[in-house]
């Protein structure tokens, strides 16, 4: 019996994988040398071991750091010859712009030096301000191809490249929703070569590169994660304010992340219903609505919160409140002062809308100060008008008012400046009204004046005299007789205390020394939180109009604005959007006081052997209180009580005798 023996050959063919994921890299290492933390899962292979750093779970790329390093593809190498594809995609944050002409930070690695494919590279040149660009070469060292999208800083973009190792064709993506996403392909490379590993670069000009989340695949699908969802960051916080009761506020924020995003205001942490716009405007206040009020951002990535706001209502005092407006209207070389003028009525609308109860005005034109009879006439019928007989040739300052204006005088008008550093006259003049404001117990002084413009040196040394002899003026002249009267300045200044010119005269601060008694304001628009007033009609990058006020005023101010009709969400009707650019190339400014006093009213509460006196009053004002037993005799109790509110408490002791007391205002 014979056994044969059968013998079987196995044969295992291994055949490349036509779809595969080479790497997936979190970098969710400890902070250190990527080489070490990683386990040398990456490798050096040119400059200073140990400087490519992981910082909070990111490669940070950066100079002077000179490491480039690698990492192996599983089933390397990967021939030219074959018909494999290779992608990578990463997400990429900026934190540091990179030179104008940048350099390349990542590409794939043959085993040669020289062997580097697909180069990406970051550069700022061709970007917007603060932006910068990616760009793809072959094997150059200079881009041949640019995304043509400008990418900000400390932002998460997703990126793809594809390389053929067949052809030596490389393409690059930011952000696709899909291969067939617009994208950039060069073929610069040549020969092709053949591709082990992945490599990051660090060289002068990147700025700082942190990558995060590398794949590696043979496959678009294999390395795309998505659609690249950033969550709302919040841009614009707002910013806390205060208006007066029956009136309004608005607060305005702004978010960026991937859309659609969506909006909700909260009055202290509850929603508000129907408040889903970046803009909150609030009209009708009532005290109530005073709180803390904060913006919600939300998308598919989650949601964000502002810092809260304050919102102060403040009751107005028994005698209400004062609004006034400044407004350098433009008259000059206007052709048109009637009150059919579309400029004329832009202006009105405006006015008419904010509804102030004085208005100082720059830029009346000389040669149609007649029309503004007509002005009176048609839009302010019940009010108050005093032109300045003084100013230039051409120009001149003017005085709405409400209320009675009982005395207007023009100061410094062809005034020598010689005492003051310079060798020529006050250009206008400084124009004065003495207003009679029901309820107060003294007259409002408004004074309003309109400065020499011009950039040149010869105006900016004129314009810093003019300011001093201001300045001069309410402290020799003014303030003796009147300083313990209420008082304000406005004008347009032709000079932004914030933006100083070259010769540095710091003519706003000569106006606003402690000795003149104004106070330096500052309104904002309240939707773009914006302090410039000109030019409205080109580049609105200045502050050239003031509201300046002093005493009692500046202790007492409720609320200020830079005015914008276009900014408005819903302008009502007759107001147009466009009226601040028809009406003039300044800004309209606002500010509201509470003023005058509320009647002075004493309120007595006795507990146990204390007594408490409280009346109304203004921040500012000072005051007398003083007892008698027979109201004959009176005894000072306390002087020079500064109220720092709008009620002052006063205590003393109850026991003994009976007595009377009474309180009275004092300079």
């Amino acid at each position: 019996m014979f056994i044969r023996e059968l013998r079987f050959f196995v044969f295992l063919v291994v055949l490349p994988c036509q779809s595969a994921v080479l790497i997936n890299e979190s970098f969710t290492y400890v902070d250190g040398s990527l080489v070490t933390v990683s386990s040398n899962a990456w490798s050096t292979h040119s400059g200073t071991a140990g400087e490519v750093e992981v910082v909070s779970g990111r490669v940070d790329l950066r100079v002077p750091a000179s490491e480039d390093v690698n990492t192996l593809l599983p089933g390397q190498p990967y021939l030219a010859s074959a018909s494999t594809v290779l992608y990578a995609s990463f997400t990429l944050n900026a934190a540091v712009l990179p030179t104008p002409t940048g350099s390349y930070f990542l590409h794939f690695k043959g085993s040669a030096t020289s062997n580097y494919r697909a180069k990406l590279f970051a550069f700022s040149t061709g970007a917007g301000a603060g932006q910068y660009r990616l760009g793809l070469a072959g094997s150059a060292n200079s881009p041949v191809v640019t995304n043509t999208v400008s990418l900000n800083t400390n932002w998460d973009y997703r990126v793809y490249i594809r390389y053929t190792l067949s052809n030596a064709v490389a393409t690059l993506w930011v952000e696709p929703d899909s291969e067939d996403s617009p994208s950039v392909t060069v073929s610069d490379a040549s020969p092709a070569s053949s591709i082990i590993a992945l490599a990051l670069r660090q060289d002068t000009g990147i700025g700082v590169l942190r990558i995060d989340d590398l794949k590696v695949g043979t496959s678009f699908a294999e390395v795309y994660t998505g659609p690249n969802i950033i969550a709302p960051i919040i841009t614009q916080q707002p910013v806390s304010t205060s208006a007066v009761e029956g009136g309004a506020a608005s607060f305005v924020a702004a978010a960026t992340g991937t859309g659609p995003l969506g909006y909700q205001w909260n009055f202290n942490n509850s929603p508000i219903s129907g408040a889903t716009n970046t803009t909150l405007t609030l009209t009708g206040l009532t005290t109530n609505q005073s709180g803390q009020y904060s913006f919600t951002a939300t998308n598919s990535a989650g949601s964000t919160n502002s810092a809260s706001a304050t919102l102060a209502v403040i009751q107005p005092n028994a005698s209400g409140t004062l609004s006034l407006v400044h407004y350098n209207v433009k008259g000059n070389f206007a052709s048109d002062w009637s009150t059919n003028a579309a400029q004329v009525q832009a202006i009105a609308r405006q006015l008419q809308y904010l509804n102030p109860d004085i208005i100082t005005l720059n830029e009346i034109p000389n040669g149609f100060k007649y029309e503004m009879t007509n002005w009176m006439t048609a839009f302010f019928p019940t009010y108050n008008l005093a032109i300045s007989p003084g100013g230039d040739s051409v120009l001149r300052s003017g005085v709405i008012s409400r209320f009675p204006i009982t005395r207007s005088q023009s100061w410094l008008d062809g005034a020598s400046l010689t005492n003051f550093g310079y060798n020529g006259i006050y250009t206008r003049d400084l124009f004065e009204a003495e207003v009679a404001v029901p309820g107060a117990t003294e007259p409002l002084h408004v004074f309003t004046t309109h400065l020499k413009s011009g950039p040149d040196a010869d105006s900016q040394d004129r314009r810093a005299a003019e300011c001093s002899a201001i300045s001069n003026f309410f402290v020799a002249v003014f303030i003796p007789t009147n300083g313990a009267r209420p008082y304000l300045l406005t004008g347009d200044m032709n000079e932004d205390i914030d933006i100083p010119m070259n010769h540095g005269n710091q003519p706003i601060q000569r106006i606003t020394s402690a000795p003149t008694g104004l106070h330096q304001t500052t309104p904002l628009n309240p939707f773009s939180l914006n302090r410039f007033t000109h030019s409205i009609q080109g580049s609105l990058d200045a502050r050239f109009d003031y509201v300046l006020p002093a005493g009692v005023l500046s202790s007492n101010i409720v609320t200020s604005q830079v005015f914008r009709t276009d900014l408005l969400p819903s302008p009502p009707s007759p107001l147009q959007t466009n009226d601040d650019v028809i009406a003039s190339d300044h800004l309209p400014v606002q500010m509201i006081f509470n003023y005058p006093d509320p009647p002075l009213r004493l309120t007595v509460i006795v507990t146990n052997q204390t007594m408490e006196l409280n009346w109304p009053t203004l921040a500012g004002r000072k005051f007398c209180v003083e007892s008698s037993t027979n109201l004959t005799t009176w005894s000072v109790l306390a002087s020079n009580l500064d109220s720092t509110s709008n009620r002052y408490i006063f205590t003393t002791n109850a026991s003994g005798d009976p007595k009377y007391f009474r309180v009275y205002r004092t300079p």
